[in-house]
């Protein structure tokens, strides 16, 4: 997801991406991921979904739309 305005960048090698990281690419791309996997890409870390459990399919094979809400 593209957002318009930069976000301080803190980007590290992260190694290995956990179901529900959620995490900023670069300046401007925020990031939830849905599967683990290993990856060179370094990224902001931001946070975790706490129970990430049925993510994946939840998110489909098509595109999904995410809502933050302050708290």
């Amino acid at each position: 997801m593209q957002i318009g305005n930069e976000r301080p960048v803190m980007a590290e090698p992260v190694g290995d991406i956990r179901n529900g990281d959620f995490m900023l690419y670069g300046a401007n791309c925020l990031v939830l991921f849905y599967d683990s996997f290993s990856t060179g890409y370094s990224y902001t870390r931001l946070g975790r979904v706490e129970n990430p459990e049925g993510l994946s399919a939840a998110l489909g094979s098509g595109g999904a739309v995410i809502a933050f809400q302050k708290q």
